[in-house]
């Protein structure tokens, strides 16, 4: 049976047992066709063959249905419902019925507002810092949850394959499209940086970080539902899209927001990513896995402007395409690196500071920051924002926290990332240690004191919400009591206006680093 036939029976409203005057919505990509109908979708793989997948026979989409169902189980599970058949009984189509021959299959899920897509929220400026941390604990949980795997997919080979993939497909563009010395050069670096970290992709695949990921997690395929962030529409088809590792899969996230403008709540993205994990090591791929991700969007914008209806629409096409590419070549390109320390008691407003500076700071998409609230609350095995009892925070406790911090930070810098430290580093020793490790890693340093009343810090940390920080006004007065020797860092009035805080702390950065700020 045609199956343009079964497409056009799904359009419409009987087929659900709907009234005949209610609106079907559809939504078409180039490997399926999404109906909406009353609180149920329906995905539907078209029947075509192209050279990453093969949906031609009903078996094949059969199979690729219950792929999608299990795929997506993990991290969507309360969206997806079943694979349903269509089938024809009396020369009539039915969906979901029991008698007759199946002649096609679809995957079912529950509706939900398009309005809560992420990346609508992006476009109208309702993605902020909250919905992005919770985002990121979400896919952290899902990354633990997904089952390692052995196959041979992901470490230098599948980056190798990943990358074959995108200059056929960019070979496939428009002639005129792109400049081939920017092409040829960029294949250039990513050959050069593919060498270099060979071992470490090795490496990881053997630690196992190569697991069966999303594949496509950009924030078309993030929505609200039931009240928290989920993924859904994860790769079925192709392992090698699918079992990679799971900082290349975060990679596309953080790429598509910075498409977007979005380098502040991407800065956050990278940053919650690395806090709740650990897995500061990962930032010496961070370009080579951000460049493949936008490489996608290059030739996928580049090969599509060919099939546009109309001039404009191929002109906006093709344009999509140049800013992809110029943004792959920007993500690979070398920037200053530097580390800035930022100290003062609890409430002094440092991880404020140090949030607002981050996204400024080196490669996209901005510095790494080590902030020792975070870190003391991995090493103590709980989510961020839970309360840890005071026997938490013991000698023992503290000098393993800040031992931490000092062996991020080297692994950060010598990755080329700009770092930001972030903790009170009220004693002197602390603060030598910073500047050893600026030293050891021959990169400028910047420590930057901010100070405070102490009224004025206990009235913040009162009134502190969804933050990683349990200091409390009793701590305030304890740390009042500190001697914290000599400070040759440079000292800021923490009472002032955080725009005018914020611009002081740039100039001293911009005066020891040639940032382009």
């Amino acid at each position: 049976m045609r199956q343009s036939d079964i497409i056009t029976f799904l359009d419409q409203p009987q087929a659900y047992g709907l009234p005949e005057n209610e609106t079907i919505g559809r939504f078409d990509t180039h490997i399926s066709i999404v109906f909406l109908a009353g609180p149920y979708a329906y995905k539907l793989k078209r029947a075509i063959a192209l050279p990453f997948v093969d949906f031609s026979r009903l078996e094949d989409r059969h199979h690729f249905c219950e792929k999608e169902m299990e795929a997506n189980h993990i991290a969507s599970a309360n969206l997806y419902i079943g694979v349903v058949p269509v089938r024809r009984h009396n020369d009539q189509l039915v969906l979901d019925g029991t008698e007759g021959e199946v002649v096609e299959w679809l995957v079912k899920m529950h509706r939900f507002d398009q309005r809560d897509l992420y990346d609508h929220l992006s476009n109208i400026g309702h993605l902020g810092k909250d919905e992005i941390n919770e985002l990121c604990d979400q896919v952290c949980t899902f990354y633990q949850n997904t089952p390692v795997q052995t196959e041979g997919y992901g470490g230098s080979g599948g980056m190798v394959r990943a990358f074959e993939g995108h200059y056929k497909a960019l070979a496939n563009c428009p002639d005129h499209l792109f400049e081939p010395n920017k092409i040829d050069q960029l294949k250039q670096r990513i050959t050069q940086e593919i060498t270099t970290y060979t071992p470490l992709m090795d490496e990881r695949a053997a630690q196992g970080y190569v697991r069966h990921c999303h594949g496509d997690l950009h924030l078309r395929n993030i929505c609200r539902f039931q009240g928290q962030s989920l993924l859904f529409d994860a790769i079925e088809f192709e392992p090698d899209f699918a079992v990679i590792d799971i900082f290349y899969d975060f990679a596309f996230l953080l790429m598509d927001l910075c498409h977007r403008g979005e380098f502040t709540l991407a800065n956050s993205a990278l940053n919650r990513y690395l806090g709740r994990t650990g897995d500061i090591a990962a930032l010496h791929l961070l370009g080579l896995y951000m460049a493949s991700r936008s490489l996608i969007r290059t030739h996928v914008n580049g090969v599509a402007s060919q099939n546009q209806k109309t001039v404009q629409d191929r002109i906006k096409w093709e344009n999509d395409a140049r800013t992809y590419l110029e943004e792959t070549i920007d993500i690979l390109a070398p920037r200053p690196t530097a580390l800035i320390a930022i100290g003062g008691f609890s409430g002094s407003g440092k991880s404020s500071l140090a949030q607002r500076l981050a996204p400024t700071l080196g490669r996209k998409p901005g510095a790494f920051i080590a902030r020792t609230d975070m870190i003391r609350k991995r090493l103590m095995g709980v989510s961020p924002n839970e309360r840890l009892p005071q026997n938490a925070y013991t000698p023992e406790t503290s000098q393993q926290t800040y031992s931490t911090l000092f062996v991020e930070l080297m692994f950060a810098l010598h990755s080329g990332q700009c770092a930001i430290a972030d903790g009170v580093f009220a004693k002197p020793e602390e603060r030598a240690m910073l500047q050893e490790i600026a030293t050891s890693q021959n990169v400028p340093f910047i420590g930057i004191w901010l100070d405070a009343p102490a009224d004025t810090l206990k009235n913040r940390v009162s009134n502190r919400q969804n933050d990683p920080s349990d200091a409390t006004p009793e701590v305030v007065d304890l740390q009042q009591g500190f001697d914290i020797g000599g400070l040759d860092w440079h000292r800021l009035d923490a009472t002032q206006d955080v725009d005018f805080i914020h611009k002081k702390a740039t100039f001293f950065v911009k005066n020891a680093v040639d940032f382009p700020l």
